[in-house]
């Protein structure tokens, strides 16, 4: 049996449309993977450990001082701690930042610049 030039038009319409169906579900597959193993990253504290080796150490260093000065309110040593602790909070939240719109314009597809329309 042969179909009809009709027929063979809209088989063929089915068979494109089912081929970039395929391969739109397939870059989504993907992007949405690389953006679960952007999220794990994000939210294991050894990545930061890892990319930021000096604030961490400072963290650690100002919040032990701070700790081991006890839990009086006062004390040089809990003071300088809680300032060293709060001035790698603060350098780390600015990376993030940064690392964060990095993701975000990684994320959009190329040449799909995402513009908030004007209200």
């Amino acid at each position: 049996m042969t179909l009809s030039a009709p027929d063979r038009d809209l088989h063929r319409r089915k068979r494109r449309l089912r081929l970039e169906l395929g391969r739109v579900r397939r870059r989504i597959d993907r992007r949405v993977r690389g953006s679960q193993r952007s999220a794990r990253e994000l939210l294991d504290w050894r990545t930061y450990a890892r990319r930021y080796p000096g604030n961490a150490m400072l963290g650690a260093f100002g919040l032990g001082l701070a700790l081991s000065a006890g839990l009086g309110a006062r004390g040089l040593s809990r003071w300088l701690g809680l300032r060293l602790f709060r001035r790698a909070l603060r350098d780390v939240e600015k990376r993030l930042g940064r690392e964060l719109a990095d993701i975000w314009a990684q994320s959009t597809p190329a040449g799909d610049h995402a513009t908030t329309p004007d209200l």
